[in-house]
C-alpha cells in the first residue's frame, strides 16, 4: 500500500484526553478480576502535551494581578477598655489572563504540574517503580525536568499564596517559570527533530490508518468490526518485576502468535471472510505484559455468507456476530497458541473499552460512526507517541494490512527459485 504524505503541522497528534485515557487502562489493566489498579496517571500526559504546546503560543503570561483592599476589624485600647477599630490592607492576589485565550488555559494547566510535583515528595515507592520503567516524548521530558528544578514546583497549593519574604506569590513563580521554560525550549536547537523523530513513527501510522479506512468503505460499503485483546500466554512476564530478557522473549512469542494468526486469517476462507482487513498493535501492560490489540474489518454482505455457511444465520446480523466472535477467538488460542493463550472480546470488556468504542456493522453512509471508528483505532497507531517502555525493543507495534490477498505459497517458492537462480 502506498504510504498517503504524512501531514507536517505544529501539533499533529491531537493527544486528546481520551487517547491518554485508553492508554492508561490499557498499562495499569488486571485481568483477573477485571479491573483498572491505581497506576501511572497516564491520562494527565495529555495535559502536560498541551501546556507546552500553549507555552510556546501564548503571547501573555498566564497570570494577572490585582490589589484587593481588605478591611480589618479589631479590638484594641487600654488596659480595661476596649474598642473596636478598622485598618484597611491590601493584599496581592492573581487570576488568569482573559485577553489572551491561549494563556488562560495555560493557567489552568498548573495543577497537572503540580501533580507530578507533589507524587515525587509523596515518595511513593511502588508508584515511582512504575514510573520509573515508562518514557515519555522529549518535550514532555523536558517540561517535567525544568518544572521541577524551578522553584515554583515547591511554592504551595494556591496560588495567590505567598513564597518567600519579599511577597511574591506563586502565581508570580508561575508566570516566572513559563518564561523559563519558553527560553530553555528555544535555545534546545534538537528538541524539533528529537520530537520530530519520536512521532513521525505514530503519525505516518494516523495517514496510513485514514487512507486504509477509507479504502475499505469505498470499496465495501459496509464493514463488520471486530475487537479482540490477545495474548499469547496465561501466565507472562510481568513488565514490574521480570528481568528485561524474559519481557523480550514474550514479545517474541506473541509476535509469532500473531504472524500464524494473520496467515491463517488469509488461509482460512471456510471461518473468515475473503481477505478481510486488519489493525493490529502491540500495548503492554505492567501486570499483563505485552498484548495484541486486533481489530479485524470484515466485508459485511461477505461475512453474513459465512455466517449462513457456519449455520449461523440469524434475522439480526448482531445476533449470530457474538458466536461468531467467540469462535475467532478460540481460533486465536488453538491455532496460533497452541491452547496456551486467552482472548477479550472488546465488544464485552466495557471497562476496558468504553462505550465510544464502534462495534458491529458500519455502513460508509454513517459518517459520524466512520469518524468515531478512525477516532478509535487512532489511538492504537498513537500510544507510542504518547508514552512507552525504557526498555521496548525495537520492532514492529503498529499495522494495518494490505488489501491484496497473499500469493499463494508455491507461487513465493517458485518466485524464490527464480531469485536464486537470476
Amino acid at each position: 500500500m502506498t504510504s498517503p504524505k504524512v501531514p507536517a503541522t505544529r501539533t499533529p497528534l491531537l493527544l486528546v484526553d481520551a487517547l491518554a485515557v485508553h492508554v492508561e487502562c490499557n498499562l495499569n489493566s488486571r485481568i483477573y478480576p477485571n479491573s483498572v489498579f491505581n497506576g501511572p496517571e497516564i491520562s494527565r500526559l495529555a495535559a502536560l502535551d498541551r501546556f507546552v504546546r500553549l507555552a510556546l503560543e501564548a503571547s501573555l503570561d498566564p497570570f494577572i494581578f490585582v490589589q484587593t483592599r481588605r478591611i480589618f476589624i479589631g479590638q484594641v485600647g487600654p488596659t480595661g477598655s476596649m474598642r473596636r477599630v478598622s485598618q484597611p490592607v491590601y493584599v496581592k492576589s492573581a487570576t488568569p489572563n482573559f485577553s489572551d485565550p491561549a494563556a488562560r488555559e495555560l493557567a489552568g494547566l498548573f495543577p497537572d504540574l503540580f501533580f507530578w510535583a507533589m507524587m515525587r515528595d509523596v515518595g511513593d515507592l511502588a508508584m515511582s517503580q512504575l514510573e520509573s520503567r515508562l518514557l515519555y516524548s522529549p518535550h514532555i521530558r523536558l517540561l517535567l525536568d525544568v518544572f521541577l528544578s524551578h522553584p515554583v514546583a515547591r511554592g504551595g497549593c494556591s496560588i495567590d499564596s505567598q513564597v518567600d519574604c519579599t511577597g511574591r506569590i506563586l502565581a508570580e513563580l508561575c508566570n516566572d517559570f513559563v518564561a523559563h521554560f519558553r527560553q530553555t525550549m528555544r535555545e534546545k536547537k534538537l528538541l524539533r527533530r528529537e520530537r520530530h523523530n519520536w512521532e513521525f513513527g505514530s503519525r505516518e501510522n494516523v495517514a496510513n490508518l485514514n487512507t486504509y479506512l477509507d479504502g475499505l468503505f469505498a470499496q465495501n460499503g459496509s464493514v463488520t468490526v471486530l475487537h479482540l485483546r490477545l495474548s499469547h500466554a496465561r501466565e507472562r512476564a510481568s513488565l514490574i518485576s521480570a528481568p528485561v530478557e524474559e519481557q523480550h522473549r514474550d514479545l517474541q512469542a506473541l509476535r509469532r502468535s500473531r504472524g500464524i494468526f494473520l496467515d491463517r486469517i488469509r488461509r482460512k476462507p471456510s471461518l473468515f471472510t475473503d481477505a478481510p482487513g486488519s489493525v493490529w498493535s502491540i500495548i503492554p501492560s505492567f501486570e499483563g505484559g505485552y498484548e495484541l490489540h486486533i481489530t479485524l474489518l470484515f466485508n459485511s454482505v461477505a461475512l453474513r455468507r459465512v455466517l449462513e455457511d457456519r449455520g449461523m444465520a440469524s434475522a439480526e446480523l448482531a445476533d449470530a456476530f457474538t458466536d461468531y466472535a467467540d469462535q475467532v477467538g478460540a481460533y486465536w488460542v488453538r491455532i496460533a497458541t497452541e491452547g496456551r493463550g486467552s482472548y477479550l472480546r472488546g465488544d464485552q470488556s466495557p471497562w476496558l473499552y468504553n462505550r465510544n468504542w464502534v462495534h458491529g456493522e458500519v455502513r460508509a453512509d454513517d459518517i459520524s460512526r466512520c469518524e468515531k471508528l478512525k477516532e478509535m483505532l487512532g489511538y492504537l497507531a498513537l500510544r507510542r507517541a504518547l508514552v512507552r517502555l525504557k526498555n521496548e525493543p525495537p520492532g514492529e507495534y503498529f499495522r494495518v494490512s494490505e488489501r491484496q490477498l497473499r500469493s499463494p505459497r508455491r507461487s513465493v517458492r517458485g518466485a524464490e527459485t527464480r531469485r536464486r537462480s537470476a
